[in-house]
């Protein structure tokens, strides 16, 4: 039987040049954390086979402040506003990745963590990896949310971060890079259906900008005193380059 040496494998070879492009690939692609068993509440209005799907609470402590989707906005007759998207899932875009999110889930699912109490901490673990990028979403109402976030990494170190969540009538304020808005201008509606407000508020993102030469094993969120209300929509990473945590020693070395 005739043996082709490995340079004359056409098969072979083309595999071993996808392996860097299959390498950069898992690298880019979105790791959508699993917090469902966070979720304790509904807050936006969605439509399910033409069944409107409703809200149990607002986004503050009054009945005025749910959101809806534009789809379920129809059905409900609200009026005129600017509705989330139908879907909840975001493309990618320069300053995030694709992000998903849990407000489309089929049914009366749970939507977010909302936290009403002055005082809260809640935490949700991530896959065990080194992480580049790492980013939470949530909308504050009824004022600003002071927060600590601590992120827990596998070595017993860890990372404290901590920020105000803008009140979701405001864009987040130039003076925090790490804020952005996920999607905004949309408006809300009481818990009815009907519209409240046409416009102006806004969903955000937070960088939490993880040490990328350590394994990341869980986040914990306070929600510092407050009168607030905040809801935590979901949280999204992107790993680490392979051998980001070696250069980084090399270069202590130098």
């Amino acid at each position: 039987m005739n043996f082709l040496p490995l340079w004359s494998r056409p098969i072979a070879i083309s595999t071993i040049l996808l392996l860097p492009a299959m390498m950069a690939a898992g690298q880019n692609t979105p790791v959508q954390i699993d917090i469902s068993g966070l979720l304790n509440d509904r807050v936006i209005f969605t439509q399910l086979g033409g069944q409107l799907q409703p809200a149990l609470h607002a986004l503050d402590t009054s009945d005025k402040a749910a959101l809806i989707t534009r789809e379920a906005a129809t059905s409900a007759q609200s009026g005129e506003l600017t509705a989330l998207p139908d879907s909840d899932l975001f493309a990618e875009t320069s300053r995030h990745p694709a992000i998903k999110l849990h407000y489309a889930q089929s049914g009366s699912s749970l939507q977010v963590h909302r936290s009403a109490a002055r005082n809260e901490t809640y935490s949700f673990d991530v896959p065990n990896q080194r992480y580049r990028r790492l980013q939470l979403f949530f909308i504050s109402a009824q004022g600003e949310t002071p927060l600590a976030v601590r992120l827990i990494y596998a070595d017993d170190a860890t990372g404290q971060r901590t920020a105000s969540a803008p009140d979701f009538r405001s864009l987040p304020s130039n003076s925090d890079p790490r804020w952005f808005v996920l999607t905004g201008d949309f408006g809300t509606v009481d818990l009815h259906g009907k519209v409240t407000e046409a416009a102006h508020h806004y969903l955000d993102g937070f960088d939490l900008n993880p040490d990328p030469t350590k394994k990341l094993l869980k986040v914990e969120i306070t929600k510092q005193d407050s009168s607030s209300v905040l809801s935590f929509f979901g949280a999204t990473g992107l790993i680490a380059e392979s051998g980001s945590s070696r250069s980084k020693t090399r270069r202590a070395r130098r």
